[in-house]
């Protein structure tokens, strides 16, 4: 990555001053949304809105130009028509402007036309010094300097997980989904057409982000893939990469190229990649989040020995299928350790692996055996099911109750709440005390079990709670085959 590559990611993610160039207060356009986002969130850095025409935004006067600021610009984005945009790159350059974002459609993604039109603002902007994220984006995100320079209101949740997206539509919810799921975020960009800056750009600047602990892309097509793969096999070893790859069919190749004008590729060529690199491939799109999520939040299992934790057989035994169909170890309990759980649960408990708590109602009694499974040397990590927010299994409502049957329903939810509370905070504690994942599936959920910004009212920041089974064991699956490429490359 050359030194003119380095400044220029490094303008694009933490600009100490930039403009909105295509300014507007009119309410459905992009240049009033997008600048609007950047002021929500309270951009730590200089914003300055452009419109030749003049006018405000939230008491915010419009500049005539970028270069009557007055102020050296490091980051420009562009929210005007693509026939357009390349006359604003003199006015950029004179600003001193370092990178551009073209938001526009209407290039290379388009038509033979746009394409013409695309590589002619290429040039002009490389005749200024000037890089280009896009065409065709939605935007960045950039948690430490809090800058959203979105186009949809979306508001990603601050975090450890640096996603550069090939589709800004798909890019943008994914953060949203992420935020409701307790899901940070550190960077985002949405690449568009990649006319200038691109894939592995952006990957070597993630690499070396101090505030990132796992990369996500989605990808419709690489345009060098054997510098992406160079680069990632790399970053693998320090950083773990999960990759959704689009694209993998002919419908989808062919929508590939006129939406983000990508290369789509093979599947086979780019499976056999994403294998050699150490890459970890998300096979849906809720695997992309599932996956980010546990490589920021839980430690790495030892081997592939699963101990299971339900609190009804039925689900036990789902959850044991699952995890041997994804080449988890599901072992018998060792003699000690029955005895000891056959001290807490009563005599027709199932005595094996998945330990059933046969709906046991003492919840302390959940803990206790999550605490043995936990620190047995016999396993390398814990599936539990059910008890993480048990509120909801009993649908306690009061609404519709009054007297002492309102009361006597109420003091049940609170005790159930707060076990079930307790049980969560364990789940945090053992990891960190024991270093094994412990993933845990929750019960339907109520409104009443979601806080006041739409997230579950448990402590997430160190936990990965799943809708159901089947996630959780791709999780588990997942995070013993991440151990297992690492053990191999000897890191």
């Amino acid at each position: 990555m050359s030194n003119r590559d380095v400044d220029a990611v490094e303008a694009l993610f933490n600009p100490r001053r930039m403009a909105v160039i295509g300014a507007s207060s009119h309410l459905a356009k992009w240049g009033r949304i997008v600048p609007s986002n950047i002021m929500r969130d309270g951009y730590k850095g200089e914003l300055y809105l452009v419109n030749p025409r003049g006018g405000e935004l939230n008491g915010m006067t419009f500049y005539p130009s970028a270069a009557a600021i007055g102020k050296e610009i490091d980051l420009a984005m562009v929210t005007i028509p693509a026939e357009n945009v390349e006359g604003v790159l003199e006015d950029c350059a004179a600003a001193g402007t370092k990178v551009v974002i073209a938001i526009s459609g209407g290039f290379s993604e388009s038509s033979p036309e746009g394409r013409a039109l695309e590589e002619s603002m290429v040039a002009k902007a490389r005749s200024y010094g000037i890089r280009v994220v896009g065409p065709n984006t939605m935007g960045i995100y950039s948690a430490p300097w809090s800058l959203t320079a979105l186009m949809p209101p979306v508001r990603p949740r601050p975090g450890h997980v640096a996603f550069a997206a090939q589709s800004g539509n798909l890019g943008t919810q994914m953060l949203g989904w992420g935020s409701f799921r307790g899901i940070g975020f550190s960077r985002f960009v949405c690449i568009g057409n990649e006319c200038d800056l691109e894939f592995a750009d952006y990957l070597e600047y993630f690499a070396r982000d101090e505030s990132t602990r796992v990369i996500l892309l989605y990808v419709e097509g690489f345009k060098r893939p054997r510098r992406i793969l160079e680069i990632a096999e790399e970053i693998s070893l320090s950083k773990p990469i999960v990759i959704y790859k689009a694209a993998g069919t002919g419908a989808g190749s062919r929508a590939a190229a006129s939406h983000s004008a990508a290369m789509a590729g093979t599947r086979e060529v780019y499976a056999g990649m994403i294998r050699q690199t150490g890459m970890i491939r998300a096979e849906t799109t809720e695997e992309m989040l599932d996956f980010s999520d546990a490589l920021v939040k839980l430690p790495l299992p030892r081997g592939r020995r699963v101990a299971i934790l339900s609190w009804g057989g039925g689900w036990g035994v789902v959850a044991a299928d699952l995890c041997e169909q994804d080449g988890l170890e599901v072992g018998p309990l060792p003699d000690g350790l029955r005895n000891e759980i056959g001290e807490i649960l009563p005599s027709y408990w199932s005595k094996g692996n998945p330990v059933d708590l046969v709906g046991q109602l003492n919840m302390d009694n959940h803990t206790r055996c999550l605490e043995l499974l936990t620190r047995s040397p016999e396993y390398d990590m814990v599936f539990s099911l059910g008890t993480i927010n048990a509120a909801s299994a009993f649908s306690l409502k009061s609404e519709d109750r009054d007297g002492t049957e309102k009361s006597a329903v109420d003091a049940q939810r609170a005790y159930v709440r707060d076990r079930s509370m307790h049980f969560a905070q364990r789940v945090a504690e053992l990891m960190q005390e024991e270093d094994k994942p412990i993933v845990a599936v929750k019960m339907p959920q109520q409104d009443s079990d979601v806080s006041a910004d739409g997230t579950d009212a448990y402590p997430q920041d160190r936990l990965c709670i799943h809708a159901n089974p089947e996630r959780a064991a791709r999780v588990l699956a997942m995070l013993a085959d991440r151990a297992g490429y690492l053990r191999s490359r000897g890191a």
